[in-house]
This record gives C-alpha cells, structure tokens and sequence, in this order.
C-alpha cells in the first residue's frame, strides 16, 4: 500500500471511500466551500449560477468535482438528478464527507437514467493541498484511488 497522498511517477495518488462505484476521467474543478445544488446549478446547461459561490459563472459538466460537502435542502437530489437528466451532471465527485442527498441524486440517476457517476468521500490526505482546478484527475471509486496528473 502507498503512503497517504502519495506522489508516484508524476502522479499523485490519494485513496478514499467509495460511495458510488465506478470510473471517470476528467478535469477537476475544486472548491473549499460547501455546494448548494438547488439554486446554485443550472441543471440544463451545468453552470453554476449561485453568485454567492466562488465557481460562479463556471461549468462543472463532465468536470471531477471536488468540494468539501453539499448544504441546502433535501431537494439536492432532484437537482443533481435534473443535471443527470438534461447530461450537464459532474463526471464524478469526491468530499470530504457525502452527505444522503448527494448520494441519492447520484444513486437515481444511475437507476433511472443508467448514467453511473462515481462517488468518493474520506480522503486520506487533505484533497485542497493535492488537486487544483485544471488538474487531471482519475477517480476508480472500484480500487478506492484519485490519481492527480498535474
């Protein structure tokens, strides 16, 4: 087993929990602060529209998004499965801590729209020192791994 956070070729390899199995690849878009789906996406277009937040005006469709936790309502989950539907949703996510309404966007859009988008919480190193915007990022929620490729 590597080392927390441990840099490998080139690499940086983080292990987590798996909430959600599966595999992406992508460009990550990472925010320190809470995420608040209801209101704060457009889940037709994946913008995100909560001028409070500091992503405002970017797009995290098909982006690994990495943020610390979601806040707002149970209506988190219609949202996250609104962008599933419209095929503006995140390509995976990574938390500190997966909150049941994040969880359960995800789990019903895989079982309704067979859109599978993995899930990853617990980090063994803090992920905000690691991964920056623009970085690429491989999530395989199987192996429980997040390479980061700056």
């Amino acid at each position: 087993m590597q080392p927390r956070g441990s840099e490998v070729k080139g690499k940086v390899v983080i292990r987590g929990r798996c909430i959600v199995k599966g595999e992406a690849v992508g460009e990550a878009l990472v925010t320190k602060q809470p995420f608040m789906f209801p209101h704060g996406i457009n889940p037709e277009t994946g913008e995100i529209i909560d001028k409070r937040h500091e992503l405002f005006g970017l797009n995290m469709k098909g982006k690994i998004f990495i943020f610390p936790y979601g806040k707002g309502s149970t209506t988190g989950s219609t949202w996250i499965l609104e962008t599933i539907r419209c095929g503006s949703a995140p390509a995976a996510m990574v938390n500190l801590e997966t909150e049941p309404v994040i969880a359960t966007g995800v789990i019903l859009g895989e079982l309704l729209y067979g859109v599978r988008i993995p899930v990853m919480d617990h980090p063994d190193t803090d992920i905000f020192q690691k991964i920056e915007t623009g970085d690429h990022v491989k999530i395989d929620a199987y192996k429980g791994t997040i390479e980061v490729y700056k």
